[in-house]
């Protein structure tokens, strides 16, 4: 119960944050206060660095709101500050994100500054390479990121001597992080590419790993089962090739459901519920076929659910 409650104040903390960070930011711009790059850059270093040194002395609950305003507010103004320099823009927010992922204490900067690590290493990348789809390079490093963050769970925990202030904001914002670049690469317009099928394979080799991990704890040791488990996983995935955004969301799931993040499973399946629908719409065929497509996938589905059902239970009375 106190831990749902802490995740409820966090969540609410965030939303808060951002949505003062935008009303502030909107004032300091309406009232002409920031009227030139060095006061937008001297602004923000002082917000942030404001920030840190408050979160190393106070950690208190009632603080977060104000340092998640602060914080974003001082990115974005540094950001503004240094525009005019994409290269030094992206590096700075880099080293800006590092250092506050190491100095910062609690729950909210560290999970803050993994997001923003993550942005501006996406930036800095889209600036050098110039990829003509960006998300497309993005989305496959950071889901192979917090996968192998999960799969090496075990050994990363057993270094920290059972502290978990550090591992659990990165891994929550290594989750948001994944969720938000999904998001992305449904837009159509961001992502018009004929390669998408090469993303969906990636996706679908990590589903075929996770697969794996939760076969060896439900004790699925039948050659036979264990390639009609794969094979049915690969029937499930064919149909999204293009769709690289939905196989996402069913390893995010898989992830979470294996490693029992329930929270983060909860938003997975919120996130795969949205994939379905914009797939469903998006297909260029007729409504019978649609309909049909549908009624087979959920059949597909049940038999997943009813097989894994099975195998948890009798996991489960062993």
């Amino acid at each position: 119960m106190a831990q749902k409650s802490n995740l409820t104040i966090e969540v609410l903390s965030i939303i808060g944050g951002i949505l003062t960070a935008i009303f502030f930011l909107g004032f300091l711009a309406l009232a002409s206060i920031l009227r030139s790059e060095i006061s937008c850059l001297i602004t923000g270093s002082i917000l942030i660095i404001t920030t840190l040194i408050i979160n190393r002395r106070l950690t208190k609950p009632f603080l977060d709101a104000m340092n998640i305003t602060c914080y974003i507010a001082g990115c974005i103004l540094a950001g503004f500050g240094m525009s005019s320099n994409i290269d030094v823009l992206f590096i700075v927010l880099i080293g800006i994100s590092i250092v506050t992922m190491l100095l910062s204490k609690g729950f909210i900067l560290t999970f803050l500054s993994v997001i923003s690590f993550y942005t501006a290493l996406f930036g800095e990348i889209t600036n050098l390479l110039s990829p003509p789809n960006p998300l497309n390079v993005a989305i496959v490093p950071i889901m192979a990121v917090f996968l192998f963050v999960n799969l090496l769970e075990t050994k990363i925990l057993s270094h920290t001597n059972g502290d978990l202030s550090k591992y659990k904001p990165i891994h929550s914002g290594l989750f948001v992080s994944c969720v938000l670049a999904l998001g992305g690469l449904s837009i159509n317009y961001l992502t018009q590419s004929s390669n998408d099928w090469i993303i969906s394979v990636f996706m679908l080799a990590g589903i075929l790993i996770t697969v794996y991990k939760i076969m060896q704890v439900m004790q699925v040791k039948s050659l036979i089962h264990q390639v009609c488990i794969y094979l049915l996983c690969i029937l499930i995935c064919l149909p999204s090739l293009h769709a690289p955004y939905l196989s996402g969301s069913i390893l995010l799931i898989l992830i979470c459901f294996h490693y029992g993040y329930k929270a983060e499973c909860a938003a997975a399946l919120l996130l795969f519920i949205y994939a379905i629908s914009k797939y469903y719409y998006d297909l260029d065929i007729t409504l019978l076929t649609k309909s049909i497509t549908l009624f087979c996938t959920g059949i597909v589905l049940l038999i997943a659910w009813y097989v894994l059902t099975q195998k948890k239970t009798r996991h489960e009375k062993i």
